[in-house]
């Protein structure tokens, strides 16, 4: 199971995050994006059919502030492994 949440998860949550409980209509995502969040914890649901609600759980959280881990330049082939913060942007120089 991954730890680290893939661009559209992190979307999803950023959309869930400090709202409280959120109607499932309001939600522009797939019903695939939203079982995965549910399975893997990081988010919950109330509610039935129509009347969905989700918001993000604690875990849904720490998953979400997760450093970011990002491939440098290759040395000799290998990959170098580095970990980004994710409001550090995309570490680029100018």
């Amino acid at each position: 199971m991954a730890t680290i949440p893939n661009h559209n998860e992190r979307q999803l949550m950023q959309q869930l995050r400090g709202r409280g409980w959120v109607r499932g209509f309001e939600l522009p995502s797939t019903c695939r994006i939203i079982g995965g969040l549910l399975q893997k914890g990081w988010i919950e649901s109330r509610g039935a059919e129509r009347s969905l609600e989700y918001r993000i759980t604690e875990e849904g959280m720490m998953a979400k502030t997760a450093p970011i881990p990002r491939y440098g330049r290759r040395k000799r082939g290998h990959g170098n492994l580095e970990l980004v913060q994710p409001d550090q942007g995309y570490g680029f120089t100018v």
